[in-house]
C-alpha cells in the first residue's frame, strides 16, 4: 500500500507541474467522529494540480474522551493520517461542491482507567464523502462529511477554513 501511495504521488507530481495553479492551501478545522462520539483538530495541505482537482494530506487528532463501559472508565483517543483528492465543481460564482476520495490511516487507544492498561489498534481505511466551500478570497470557509470504509466503517463532520497561498503564476481558483 505504501509503494503504491508513492507511486501515485510521485506520478501527479512529475507530470501535473505544467498545467499547475501553483496553489497551496493550508486549513484548519473541527472534526468529530459521529460514531465514537469524539471531537477532534484537522490540520491540512493540498495542492492544486488544476482549476478543480485538489490533493493533500490531512492529520486529525481526537482528542481524549472518557465513556463509562461495564463500570470500567475508558478513555478513547485517535490519530488520523489521510491522503484525500478533492474535485472542485462550480456551483454559484465562488461556491464550490467537491466529492472527496483517498486513504487514512487511523490508530485508535483505549485506556483503561482502573487497570492503567492502554490497547491500540491501527488500521487502513478508503475515504469517500463530499464537501462545500466558499471562496472569499484566500480564504474559504468550508464543510465536508466523509466516511471511512475499513476494518471499522467511521463517519466525520468536519467544518473548517483554508488559506490559499499563489506560487509563481498568478491563477485564479473558481
Amino acid at each position: 500500500m505504501k509503494k503504491i501511495t508513492t507511486a501515485v504521488i510521485f506520478l501527479l507530481l512529475v507530470a501535473v507541474p505544467g498545467k499547475s495553479q501553483h496553489i497551496i492551501s493550508f486549513d484548519m478545522a473541527t472534526i468529530r467522529n459521529t460514531q465514537k462520539p469524539i471531537n477532534g483538530l484537522n490540520v491540512s495541505s493540498f495542492y492544486f494540480f488544476n482549476k478543480h482537482l485538489a490533493g493533500g494530506v490531512e492529520v486529525n487528532r481526537f482528542f481524549p474522551v472518557t465513556h463509562k463501559s461495564a463500570d470500567e472508565e475508558l478513555q478513547v483517543s485517535a490519530w488520523d493520517i489521510e491522503l484525500n483528492f478533492h474535485y472542485l465543481i462550480g456551483v454559484y460564482k465562488k461556491l464550490n461542491i467537491y466529492p472527496i476520495t483517498g486513504i487514512s490511516h487511523t490508530s485508535d487507544r483505549e485506556l483503561v482507567g482502573s487497570k492503567g492498561i492502554s490497547h491500540y489498534e491501527s488500521f487502513w481505511s478508503l475515504n469517500t464523502g463530499a464537501g462545500i466551500s466558499w471562496g472569499l478570497g484566500n480564504w474559504s470557509p468550508h464543510i465536508e462529511y466523509s466516511f471511512a470504509w475499513g476494518h471499522h466503517n467511521q463517519q466525520f463532520l468536519l467544518a473548517g477554513i483554508s488559506y490559499d497561498i499563489e506560487m509563481g503564476r498568478h491563477h485564479t481558483k473558481n
